[in-house]
């Protein structure tokens, strides 16, 4: 496809360089071209709305066209709600000017298009249709079908274009048989923005030291994850409920308020002080603010593989959306060595293969309507049917997105992928590495095992407790709870009581267990008058001592004195004998020895 290139210079508008085309000499979009503006804000949608041309402008997700339809009353929108009727009270109308129409691709195939055979108006020689977004199509054609929907009627409009700050060009031969041209709009300034990318074998312990950093700092949070389960179960875990919102599809909404969090809309509502968005706020949709909130991008391939993203076009989107701007701009993600993604020769190979299986069963010929019935079903029932089009066709989109699933996964495999992935997207970026002792896959496998049994999640937690202790010898049981969640609470108390071995020893059995907890008889032994003795006479009241010290001499008596105490030697030990108060001395973590809890 041919390349043009228009330069823009800072502070100007597609409107102030885009060419002179209309029968007035006022600037608009070229027909059969693919604008690629570059940069998101830029006014591509702006640009065609106040053309004098009748226009169709396709929109990938509904709040795009609420925003618009609220910036230019005048536009007439197209989505759930609107009938086939109101498009063709819309277009009888007496009003004069030019008729402008913005719409979902749904709305396009269903209800526009026959509203205007209806009243047998000449759509393909009279109205403009534009595209927005038109990297969607091939990404999200494959879990939403009805996107494609427009694109077979977007060749036979004379006057037809598609735009986007990330265009991904399509296969489809059509583009170069109607000669398709690439408009690509070049800044002639430094446009990119910083982006720290941290590299996780644990996001949710980076996104808790992020968030508490940006509250501290009485500063706002927008989160891109598309996720709505992980998205609540974060929630959860980083104890967000009342401090946040989640923006998602109308589908979603129901689900997380049948979960019992209320705090979440289908459209944009005023920010909370953290906010979720999931894939359908990602491109398209303006949001504006009057300051500059952090933006993180979270991706987690264990838990939510469908926040895997594209750093080339759907990171640039999402950051794309705060027409004020942004501050600091993180995409915090895990990979995954095991993820398989197919080289594009490879999957070509497939695709051939399995489309020229499905053309010689779709040719079988049929002597009855049984045997039809039984060959429509027989075709239905295929996997290759999902890649072909209404009339029979290859559809070249669904190609384009099952390689850019491919292409995608493969980002994420090791860190370097993700790194290289980086190097042609629009940004400044900064490849972080951090990792830790209990890692998002170790969360999977907690998962895992609590579906098989209690016993199963008691020895995985105690593992992975036991690691963390390895880890951090001097870690509190409120650090391992904050790493593992609340949800195991008995479990932390348990492994810091009785440590390990004592666990291992009742069998990992929750019974057996809590029973051990209730009648401790090392705390017996732990307090005993001689252990009372030794304690006083080397600590007293108003003592500061550093902590590694206070439990390196308790572990030291434990020992001394034989008793059997397997759990692990730390504040809760010293605690039995003195009221305590954390302090530091000479920068280091101390204890202030309060009153004395035993009397001799």
């Amino acid at each position: 496809m041919k390349i043009k290139e228009i330069n823009i210079n800072e502070g100007q508008y597609l409107e102030d360089v885009m060419p002179k085309i209309l029968v007035n000499q006022r600037p608009a979009i070229p027909t059969n071209t693919i604008l690629n503006k570059v940069m998101t804000g830029c006014g591509a949608t702006w640009l065609e709305i106040h053309s004098e041309r009748h226009s169709i402008v396709i929109e990938p997700n509904v709040p795009v066209i609420i925003g618009k339809k609220a910036q230019h009353p005048f536009l007439f929108a197209v989505y759930e709600g609107t009938t086939r009727e109101d498009v063709k009270a819309y277009l009888a109308g007496e009003e004069d000017g030019y008729r402008k129409i913005i719409t979902t691709p749904e709305g396009f195939d269903k209800k526009v298009l026959p509203a205007m055979y209806e009243l047998g108006l000449e759509v393909y020689e009279e109205y403009f249709l534009l595209f927005d977004e038109c990297e969607k199509p091939v990404q999200d054609v494959g879990y939403r079908g009805d996107i494609y929907l427009p694109v077979e009627d977007f060749f036979k409009f004379e006057n037809k274009a598609m735009v986007s700050a990330t265009p991904i060009v399509p296969s489809d031969p059509r583009f170069e048989v109607q000669g398709f041209e690439m408009i690509r709009i070049v800044p002639t300034y430094d446009y990119c923005k910083d982006l720290t990318v941290v590299v996780t074998n644990n996001t949710v312990c980076v996104l808790r030291k992020l968030l508490e950093r940006y509250r501290k700092a009485g500063e706002k949070v927008c989160i891109f994850f598309n996720s709505t389960d992980t998205t609540l179960s974060l929630i959860q875990t980083l104890k967000l409920q009342g401090r946040c919102k989640v923006f998602c599809s109308e589908k979603s909404v129901r689900k997380l308020k049948r979960e019992g969090f209320t705090a979440v809309s289908d459209n944009l509502t005023e920010l909370a002080e953290v906010n979720f968005f999931t894939s359908r706020f990602y491109s398209a949709v303006d949001i504006k603010l009057d300051y500059q909130p952090n933006v993180i991008v979270l991706t987690d391939v264990f838990h939510a593989p469908y926040s895997m993203i594209d750093p080339q076009t759907e990171v640039v989107q999402a950051i794309g959306r705060f027409r004020n701007g942004v501050a600091k701009l993180h995409h915090v993600t895990n990979t995954c060595n095991q993820l398989e993604s197919l080289s594009r020769e490879t999957l070509i190979q497939q695709l051939e293969s399995k489309e020229a299986i499905y053309n010689k069963v779709a040719a079988i010929p049929t002597a009855n309507e049984i045997e039809k019935g039984a060959l429509m079903k027989a075709i239905e029932g295929m996997e290759y049917k999902r890649f072909v089009t209404r009339d029979g066709k290859r559809n070249w989109f669904m190609w384009d997105n099952a390689w850019e699933d491919e292409k995608i996964k493969a980002y994420y495999k090791y860190p370097s992928t993700v790194k290289a992935a980086y190097k042609n997207a629009p940004f400044h970026a900064k490849i972080v590495k951090y990792n830790v002792a209990i890692t998002d896959e170790d969360r999977l496998h907690r998962k895992q095992a609590g579906l098989k049994s209690t016993k199963e999640l008691w020895r995985e937690v105690v593992s992975q407790l036991d690691r963390l202790q390895t880890a951090n010898p001097d870690a509190e049981p409120s650090y391992m709870l904050d790493e593992l969640g609340d949800e195991f609470e008995a479990m932390v108390k348990a492994h810091t009581i009785l440590g390990a071995k004592r666990i291992e020893a009742l069998g990992y059995d929750r019974r057996k267990i809590e029973a051990a907890l209730g009648s401790i008889e090392e705390n017996r032994l732990l307090t005993s008058e001689k252990m009372q003795q030794v304690v006083y006479a080397r600590f007293h009241s108003d003592d500061i001592v550093p902590a590694n010290e206070v439990n390196a001499y308790m572990r030291q008596l434990i020992t001394d004195n034989g008793i059997p105490f397997e759990g692990r030697v730390d504040r809760k030990v010293i605690g039995l004998f003195f009221e305590l108060e954390d302090c530091k001395q000479g920068g280091a973590r101390a204890f202030k020895f309060g009153k004395r809890k035993y009397e001799f």
